[in-house]
C-alpha cells in the first residue's frame, strides 16, 4: 500500500494506512447511519469516487523556527510542531521541488519567523495551487510587513526549480493580523499573471491567490453535471445560486437556463465570477456582493418563487435566520450541497415541512481524510 513519507507524523491524512476500498465503505456507512438518525426517508446513492492521489489543488504551509526553518503541516501527535514536508501525495508531484527551493531561499536569507505569541518575526505561510487540466501553477509566501523580502531572489529560484508543472504566478502576501490563518491584508504580484486557469468540462476557469474553488477537479465537473442533469435546467428556468464563490455552478447551469443570479459576500470573488463568466462567453448570468442573510431578507423579494435555488453553504451549515429566510422565498426546487455531512443532516429535516429529498449522493472529494461532499434535491410538495 502506497503511503506519503510523513504519514502518522502530520495531521494532514489520516487513513492511508486503509485501503481505499474500506474507506469508501466506511464513508458510506457514515451516511447511512446519518439519514437513520435523521428519521428521514430518503435513499443513499452509491458513493462517487476517482483517484485517490495526487487530487488536491490547493495547500497552505506554516513556517517554524526549530533549530532551523521549516515548512510543512502541523504534527498531529506533538502541540505546535510543525513537520518538515518533503512530499505531500494527495497534493502535487511538483510540491518537493518547490518547498526544497523555497526553504533553501528562507534559509539562505536567515529570515525570522513570525512567533504568534510574541508577535514578532517575517515568515508566516506558502501558499501553493496547481491545476490539474492545465498544468498550471500558482505560489505565494505569506510574511508579516516587519521587513521586505527579496522579490527577485524568491523568483529566481523558483523559476530554476525543475518542475512538471509551469509557473504562471507568484505572489508576496503580507499579512500582519493576529490571526493564525491566512488573510490577504496586502497582495504584490511579483511575477506573470494575477490568475491561473483550470479547465472543467467545458468550461475555463479562473482562480486567484485567494479564490474559493472546489479542491479535487478531478471530481468536480462530473459533480457540477449531475447537477444540472438532476435540476432538469431548461430555458424557461430561473436559477439563484446563494453561495455562489467564483461562480462554478452556475456557468455549468447556464447554458439551459433562462438565467442565473449568483450572490457571493466578497467584492474580489465576485469579480473573479464575472470574469469567469465572460470568458466563457456566458451572457444570462449575473453576480452582486451580499450576504446571503440580508440578501435573503431585504433584496430577495423579485426571485420569490424563484424555480431553482442553489446552496451550497459554509462548512458551518445553514443558520436558522437563512433557513426561515430560504422557506420564505419558496423556490420551486432546492439544489443542496454540502462538505459538511454533519451539517447537512442537522439542517435538512428543517425543510421536510415543505419539501422532500429523494436521495442524498456522497462525493469523496477528500480522499484519506474523513472528509466528503454531499448532495441533494429537495422538490416542494403540495400541501
Amino acid at each position: 500500500m502506497k503511503t506519503c513519507k510523513h504519514f502518522g507524523e502530520c495531521g494532514g491524512c489520516r487513513f492511508q494506512d486503509i485501503s481505499y476500498e474500506e474507506q469508501l465503505a466506511e464513508k458510506e456507512n457514515r451516511i447511512k447511519e446519518l439519514i437513520k438518525n435523521s428519521d428521514l426517508d430518503i435513499k443513499l446513492k452509491p458513493i462517487q469516487y476517482s483517484d485517490p492521489w495526487f487530487y488536491r489543488n490547493k495547500m497552505e504551509f506554516s513556517f517554524a523556527d526549530q533549530g532551523d526553518i521549516v515548512c510543512g503541516l502541523y504534527s498531529k501527535n506533538e502541540k505546535g510542531k510543525v513537520v518538515d514536508i518533503e512530499e505531500c501525495l494527495i497534493f502535487s508531484k511538483d510540491l518537493k521541488e518547490i518547498l526544497k527551493a523555497v526553504k533553501e531561499f528562507v534559509r539562505n536569507k536567515n529570515f525570522s519567523v513570525y512567533n504568534k505569541y510574541s508577535r514578532k518575526g517575517f515568515l508566516r505561510n506558502l501558499i501553493v495551487r496547481d491545476t490539474k487540466f492545465t498544468n498550471e501553477l500558482m505560489i505565494g509566501i505569506v510574511t508579516t510587513g516587519c521587513q521586505d523580502l527579496d522579490k527577485e531572489g524568491f523568483v529566481n529560484i523558483l523559476e530554476q526549480a525543475k518542475l512538471d508543472n509551469k509557473i504562471c504566478s507568484i505572489y508576496w502576501i503580507v499579512n500582519d493580523s493576529l490571526s493564525d490563518a491566512v488573510i490577504f491584508e496586502t497582495k504584490h504580484l511579483l511575477y506573470g499573471d494575477k490568475f491561473i486557469k483550470e479547465k472543467l468540462g467545458d468550461f475555463i476557469f479562473q482562480i486567484g491567490i485567494d479564490s474559493f474553488f472546489q479542491v479535487n477537479p478531478k471530481m468536480v465537473a462530473g459533480f457540477y453535471q449531475k447537477m444540472v442533469d438532476y435540476t432538469n435546467v431548461s430555458d424557461d428556468k430561473n436559477v439563484l445560486d446563494l453561495f455562489c464563490g467564483v461562480g462554478s455552478i452556475g456557468i455549468f447551469l447556464s447554458p439551459k437556463a433562462k438565467s442565473v443570479l449568483g450572490v457571493e459576500v466578497s467584492d474580489d470573488i465576485v469579480a473573479v465570477a464575472c470574469q469567469n463568466s465572460k470568458i466563457n462567453n456566458i451572457h444570462n448570468i449575473k453576480f452582486i456582493t451580499a450576504d446571503a442573510r440580508r440578501f435573503l431578507n431585504l433584496q430577495a423579494e423579485p426571485y420569490k418563487d424563484i424555480d431553482i435555488l442553489i446552496i451550497n453553504p459554509p462548512r458551518s451549515g445553514l443558520s436558522n435566520k437563512i433557513t426561515r429566510a430560504i422557506k420564505r422565498l419558496n423556490p420551486k426546487l432546492i439544489l443542496y450541497s454540502s462538505c459538511n455531512p454533519d451539517a447537512f443532516f442537522r439542517d435538512l429535516p428543517s425543510f421536510w415541512e415543505n419539501y422532500r429529498a429523494d436521495f442524498v449522493e456522497p462525493f469523496d472529494f477528500f480522499p484519506h481524510t474523513p472528509h466528503m461532499e454531499c448532495l441533494s434535491i429537495l422538490k416542494k410538495i403540495d400541501l
